[in-house]
């Protein structure tokens, strides 16, 4: 017996504690339907006997102006069902204030008990549930766009429901200022038009901003010195995690610092640039914590570029996923000039090296010796492809971002015509920022990355990582998601401004093994719109997405290679 009552008191306790995680939710749908019944109640006729009684006590103004409040009230609760979901403390008493101020309200512009009745019952049940809401509260806090639907449709359904009851009343522009005729109705428009106005204020302003953009913008120079201090360990590191270092991107560490995460705020998205950098046993709890992070925000996290070994994890937060692209991989073991399939590449090394080319790498540090060399190339690069730094996924140029790893460069003459930065990974080392000059040999950046490969191997690393071919291998099929057909189309017949079959051409000749990248984001979340992100994040805005930074410029000198495509 004792055992079993041991049993049930468990069962009850973690009952009880499951009711009251769940209870922010379940107040947050009560104080809609709190808020709805005090809207509808002020835009419908009162009790004609109970409207009596209350002027027979009180004067005319009061009575206008608790039905104005009352509906304010009932508005308020509409704005505070959201921070409540969110399990807000000021929302919690906030409501607790404008729950037991509308049932005044109510009593005072026309005797509404039952309704009173209601709000001081919610308010009663609400108080005791203090502990469910642990989270800050923040002043001025967007709706969601879910929101933003439900408290338009609450107030446009009832300005609808009010028109209709005074339907056969003559409107006048007495009755916005009259309290001693039609009280009514006069309160009813002006609380209507104060409600609509409201709605709209609060639906522009939450429908554009970008919850928690101010407060995780770029990384602090500190934060940046943490990071790079995790990159150089080594353990659990993705090359592209080195993006982190250009501090254009915000950054959420792990409780112990070994771990971190690289992000940007996008609208009502937080975007993570790849995987968690870090050991394998910080990247779920970080993962974890970045997803309830963004969601305190009423943001959605996602997470761009990420390989399969995130997959588990990620399914783990509920998280959908879609292929974006492609990573060329080259087994660095097996690459061989040698066969038919690497003909051209022999060409280009022979050339290359025929008319005077030869491979060097600087080692970390160097790059900022030869940085104006290096700048050269990079401004030439711009100005013969009429392109402009990209951001994001893609590393710019930044002679101290160069310095941190090796460079691979080709010499001409003894000036420095081509490089590309290698990015050091715990299994892999892959290629960022890769630039040549105009008059470079032919064929040299082919040559590079046959070096590059090469050097790569003798390192000891097994794979070079050519990066990835957006919305490579998406497949156009009746049955495949339209996400990906759309995807397929865009690869396809996108080549006049993005060139992305182009440059997927040009990593299959070095024979990569190409693997699968996933965007991931909660399944209410357009996973559409989050790519469309990521492209004006990296493409720093809607004019360099669609090509309209670059300055006008003889078609002719336009890349016509794919391999000048190789970064566009």
């Amino acid at each position: 017996m004792g055992k079993g009552k041991t049993i049930r008191r468990g069962l009850a306790a973690r009952a009880a504690g499951l009711a009251l995680e769940v209870s922010p939710q379940v107040f947050a749908m009560l104080a809609v339907a709190a808020g709805a019944v005090i809207l509808v109640s002020g835009a419908t006729p009162a009790f004609a006997d109970r409207l009596a009684t209350v002027r027979a006590f009180l004067p005319p103004v009061l009575i206008d102006l608790s039905h104005f409040a009352a509906s304010i009230a009932g508005f308020l609760l509409l704005l505070l069902s959201a921070g409540l979901w969110r399990r807000r403390r000021g929302a919690w008493l906030a409501a607790l204030v404008v729950l037991l101020g509308g049932a005044a309200f109510s009593l005072l512009k026309g005797l509404d008990w039952e309704e009173a009745i209601e709000l001081t019952a919610l308010a009663l049940i609400l108080a005791p549930c203090r502990p469910a809401f642990d989270r800050k509260s923040r002043l001025f806090e967007a709706l969601s766009p879910t929101w933003v639907v439900l408290v338009v449709a609450v107030v446009a359904g009832t300005l609808w429901l009010g028109f209709f009851a005074y339907r056969d009343v003559a409107y006048t522009d007495d009755l916005w200022w009259s309290l001693l005729i039609d009280r009514e109705v006069s309160g009813f428009l002006r609380a209507g038009a104060v409600l609509a106005l409201l709605a709209v204020v609060i639906a522009g302003r939450s429908l554009v901003s970008a919850p928690g953009a101010r407060r995780h913008g770029p990384a602090a120079p500190d934060q940046v010195e943490r990071a790079l201090s995790v990159l150089r360990d080594g353990q659990g590191v993705a090359p592209d995690a080195w993006l982190a270092a250009l501090g254009d991107k915000a950054l959420m560490f792990s409780p112990s610092g070994r771990a971190f995460i690289t992000y940007r705020v996008r609208g009502r998205r937080w975007i993570a640039m790849g995987e968690p950098a870090g050991p394998a046993e910080e990247r779920l709890p970080l993962l974890w914590a970045f997803a309830e992070m963004a969601d305190s925000y009423g943001a959605a996290p996602v997470f761009y570029a990420v390989g399969e070994a995130a997959l588990a994890d990620l399914a783990t937060l509920g998280m959908a996923m879609r292929k974006v692209g492609e990573a060329a991989l080259v087994d660095t073991r097996a690459f061989s000039l040698e066969g038919k399939s690497r003909q051209n590449l022999r060409t280009a090394v022979n050339r290359c090296e025929r008319d005077g080319a030869a491979f060097d790498l600087l080692p970390p540090g160097d790059a900022l010796i030869f940085a104006d060399q290096l700048k050269a190339v990079s401004d030439a690069w711009l100005a013969h492809h009429n392109g402009s730094e990209k951001g994001f996924s893609l590393g710019r140029f930044d002679p101290a971002y160069l310095a941190l790893n090796p460079v691979a460069v080709v010499r001409q003459g003894g000036r420095i015509v081509a490089f590309a930065n290698l990015l050091p990974g715990t299994d892999r080392v892959a290629v960022d920022l890769m630039r040549f000059t105009p008059d470079a040999p032919p064929g040299v950046m082919d040559y590079l990355f046959v070096r590059a490969i090469q050097w790569a191997g003798a390192q000891g690393y097994p794979v070079l990582d050519l990066g990835m071919a957006p919305l490579s291998g998406l497949e156009d099929r009746r049955l495949a998601p339209v996400f990906a057909r759309v995807g397929a189309l865009v690869f396809e017949e996108g080549g006049a401004l993005y060139g992305f079959a182009g440059l997927r051409a040009w990593k299959s000749k070095f024979g990569p093994d190409w693997r699968p990248r996933f965007i991931a984001a909660p399944a209410s979340t357009p996973l559409a719109f989050a790519l469309l992100d990521v492209a004006l994040l990296t493409s720093g805005g809607w004019r360099g997405m669609l090509g309209l930074n670059a300055k006008r410029a003889d078609p002719a000198a336009r890349p016509s290679s794919a391999s000048a495509v190789a970064e566009d």
